[in-house]
């Protein structure tokens, strides 16, 4: 047996001892020397961080929710959202009847997430689509669409999502956006009553080959996450027939192809200057933050420059936990920036590249007591707070015992936004957040990432 695997049986079995009888509460930021008994402690490496444009492009398609809307954040600088989306024929050999007319065409969103300045009107515009979706290309935030430029329907909203409680139940309720979109086009619908453009969804999607969805260049509103799936969310086409019964017809949207455009615009910030994969700057740069926005792809980057010093320490060192603490500034409730719900420390090399294993699965510091080389486990990191000050945390115990072993290596890890979602033999899968979260990591002398070691020394 080599002594990479003595050490990881030995890590393994003394891992178990010391942590049968432990309390979970005591995890973290409530741990405590005497939780592990026999263990020693150590807070002072030092820790690095800053922020890195990761210009790898993520999938958007069909992902939830897609986006829509543009605002201006006062530190990351503007971030806009569009959505192109096919709409549904909801029907076969459609015919409204001989002599019908056309009343309007109108398009009703729902909507079921608001982020950023929502007090201010969003302006939306609808655009028709001259681009056809193609089964052989993979779309993603990056991928351009052509439309037509004019729009043919626009409209200034407030979003609005009200919230009631009854016996303890609570419902949410949006208030719908409804667009009424232009005559000319409502009458072409028409004309294809009982032809081809409305016999089938093959015929609908060459006559009309769908919607994008925009907001002006000098919006600074908010970012609505679109329903497009919800039973109210549809384009209708309202017409009279030659009796004078007024009737409609419901285009369905969501059920089939659609994907969001994201786009940041930086001038002007302390990161303006990330704009190629890979970029960095340092938290001594930027007054000691660093930054994560998920969607446009910003994560904060933490280095352990003197994580081998540890191997200096005399006798046979075994990690029992190892717990990392980043401080992250308040959200706003005057901007309504969120922080990101989710988020994983994925691994990386010196030219700030995801690593990846043999399956091309991005590798994430997995959950405490997975095989370091795994990437079925990915830790999630969880909210904290002491003293006033909010935490990110983490148990980097699998991680930091990989690296002593030797087969991980020490280039630091990046922290980014993900979407995680369990699966049911127990692992989990993540993909990258879309929705434009933002979250401030500090590392100054008042508020210092910090990492926990507690360890102990086998002679």
């Amino acid at each position: 047996m080599n002594s990479a695997a003595r050490r990881f049986l030995l890590f393994f079995f003394s891992f178990a001892a010391l942590t049968a009888c432990e309390d979970p509460k005591d995890i973290g930021l409530e741990l405590q020397d005497e939780n592990l008994i026999g263990t020693e402690f150590t807070d002072t490496l030092t820790i690095q961080t800053g922020t890195v444009f990761q210009g790898d492009s993520i999938s958007s398609f069909r992902s939830q929710p897609p986006l829509l809307g543009q605002y201006i954040d006062p530190v990351l600088g503007k971030v806009r959202a569009s959505t192109i989306t096919e709409v549904s024929l909801n029907g076969t050999s459609l015919n409204f009847g001989a002599g019908a007319r056309a009343d309007s065409l109108v398009l009703t969103l729902d909507y079921s997430f608001k982020f950023a300045d929502t007090l201010e009107a969003m302006q939306v515009n609808v655009h028709r689509v001259t681009g056809a979706f193609d089964e052989r290309t993979s779309y993603f935030t990056t991928t351009p669409f052509a439309y037509d430029a004019t729009p043919i329907g626009s409209k200034a909203f407030l979003p609005r999502i009200d919230t009631e409680k009854k016996e303890n139940v609570t419902t949410k309720t949006t208030r719908l956006l409804k667009i009424k979109l232009s005559n000319e086009l409502a009458n072409e619908f028409m004309a294809q009553s009982g032809q081809a453009g409305l016999a089938s969804q093959a015929g609908f999607l060459n006559f009309f080959k769908g919607i994008a969805l925009t907001v002006p260049e000098d919006e600074n509103a908010s970012v609505v996450g679109l329903t497009l799936n919800s039973t109210n969310s549809n384009l209708t086409l309202h017409y009279t027939t030659t009796d004078g019964t007024a009737k409609q017809h419901n285009f369905l949207l969501g059920g089939g192809n659609y994907f969001t455009q994201l786009a940041s615009d930086r001038t002007g910030t302390a990161v303006a200057a990330l704009q190629a994969n890979g970029d960095f700057i340092p938290a001594t740069e930027t007054g000691g933050d660093s930054y994560v926005q998920s969607g446009t792809q910003l994560l904060s980057r933490i280095d352990f420059p003197y994580l081998d010093k540890l191997k200096d320490i005399p006798g046979n060192l075994i990690i029992n936990r190892a717990e990392l603490l980043i401080p992250v500034k308040a959200a706003s409730s005057a901007n309504n920036l969120s922080r990101p719900p989710q988020l994983v420390l994925y691994e990386t090399n010196s030219t700030n590249q995801f690593l990846r294993d043999i399956t091309g699965t991005v590798r994430a510091v997995q959950q405490d007591g997975a095989y370091p080389l795994d990437t079925r486990y990915p830790a999630l990191v969880a909210n904290s707070r002491k003293n006033g000050v909010d935490y990110y945390t983490l148990n980097i115990t699998s991680y930091l015992q990989g690296v002593m072993m030797g087969i991980k290596s020490n280039n630091g890890l990046m922290l980014g936004a993900v979407s995680g979602a369990a699966n049911s033999d127990g692992s989990t899968t993540i993909r990258p957040e879309v929705r434009p979260y933002r979250a401030i990591i500090t590392n100054n002398e008042a508020n210092p990432v910090r990492l926990l070691i507690y360890y102990s020394k086998l002679q």
